[in-house]
């Protein structure tokens, strides 16, 4: 049986669950949509054992929880047109094959990520130097000096701290005792601190941290990594705070209470939550939802992005620009040697999409890190690289 309500209801409803070849599933009745939140959990009875089971395990004491998408603006997508793409408005780095590492056998890779400052500074990660190669605006072609980077931070990710210094993640131990940290380093290359990240604390919550997690620099400063805790109600992946907007590192205990679950820190206080949805668990996602919520926990505004192709997100991070936000999607088709992979860029708004257009993905080998950036220009920047004709950071303006 499946327990529901919504926040302006004190009871549950109970409805039944029927049974799929994969799933358990049950209609909600309108009634049931209306409001801003709902809550639900499950009871399921085995009727040859007797014995049952509830989903999750609070039930109604800490129910799951998803917002109701009132007023959701549509946008229809259609199936995805591959080969039509744009092309950029600028080069903003550049640097040969040979001076930047690369990885040939195994799984190969190199230079997969970038930042952009806020005065068009261009920060190329160059993982495998362990050295961010740094260019100023307008001098597209000339590294104007690098920072060095801790050791073994080749698949991690990094972000722009305060008075010039850097963030980036890292790990040290081997096997049991690896632990994940953030590392804040100066301009100069200097370590300042090194902080350990609550999910490697016992009794933390489960917390699970990958070696490519994403660093964020907030709209106030603060620096948060992405974290996800399976089971947890209300959602599987927050931004749990690292570093204080002065670029102070924040306690464990501070890391758990003051994560978001879910929805990224964005501007005026607000948060927003991204999906993709599939109604079969075996097929790839054609639907993403877009919302906007309020410090009270509720919709500010919503978009449902349906496609005739495949499509989810990827490393990049979304942003909101001048109070829209700003996604980028995977459109995939094909398979094996029919297969094709374009970056789909939408601004939305209040009409359903401002701006839209596709780039072509250039980055070589296999990539756990954004290629592509929205800079604090609102400007699309993208990662281009192949061990012959080197790095190319471009720049789409807004």
């Amino acid at each position: 049986m499946l327990y529901v309500r919504t926040d302006a209801m004190s009871q549950f409803e109970q409805l039944t669950l029927k049974t799929t070849r994969t799933q358990l599933q049950a209609g909600l009745p309108a009634r049931l949509l209306q409001g801003h939140r709902l809550f639900y959990y499950a009871v399921i009875r085995d009727p040859k054992s007797g014995r049952s089971v509830t989903v999750p395990a609070g039930g109604s004491r800490a129910p799951t929880s998803a917002w109701i998408l009132s007023g959701v603006r549509p946008v229809n997508l259609g199936a995805h047109r591959f080969g039509h793409v744009r092309a950029p408005d600028a080069v903003v780095a550049q640097v040969g094959g040979t001076e930047v590492a690369w990885q040939g056998e195994g799984d190969p890779f190199g230079p997969q990520t970038f930042l952009v400052g806020r005065d068009g500074t261009i920060y190329l990660d160059d993982g495998l130097n362990n050295r961010l190669l740094v260019f100023r605006k307008g001098a597209p072609e000339t590294v104007a000096r690098t920072i060095a980077l801790p050791s073994g931070s080749a698949d991690s990710d990094v972000a722009l701290g305060p008075n010039g210094s850097i963030y980036v993640k890292g790990g040290i131990g081997h096997g049991a005792e690896f632990r994940n940290v953030v590392y804040r380093v100066s301009a100069s290359g200097t370590v300042l601190w090194r902080a350990l990240l609550a999910g490697d604390v016992r009794n933390s919550g489960s917390f699970v941290i990958g070696a490519n997690s994403p660093l964020r620099t907030g709209p106030d400063g603060t620096l948060y990594c992405l974290v996800g805790m399976p089971g947890r109600p209300g959602g599987q992946l927050g931004w749990m705070p690292v570093a204080t907007p002065g670029g102070r590192p924040f306690t464990i205990a501070q890391q758990l209470r003051r994560t978001s679950w879910p929805g990224q820190p964005v501007a005026r206080g607000l948060r927003l939550v991204t999906e993709v949805y599939t109604a079969r668990a075996s097929a790839a996602p054609r639907e993403a939802r877009v919302a906007l919520i309020d410090r009270a926990g509720r919709v500010v505004r919503a978009w449902r992005i349906v496609s005739r192709t495949d499509i989810n997100f990827g490393y990049a991070t979304p942003e909101v620009v001048n109070g829209d936000p700003m996604v980028v999607l995977d459109a995939t088709a094909g398979m094996d040697a029919t297969f094709k992979w374009e970056y789909l860029v939408l601004r939305l708004g209040a009409k359903g999409v401002r701006t839209q257009f596709s780039v072509r993905r250039t980055v070589f080998g296999d990539n756990i890190l954004a290629d592509v950036r929205i800079g604090p220009d609102g400007s699309v920047y993208q990662l281009g690289s192949s061990p012959t004709s080197g790095v190319v950071i471009s720049r789409y303006a807004r």
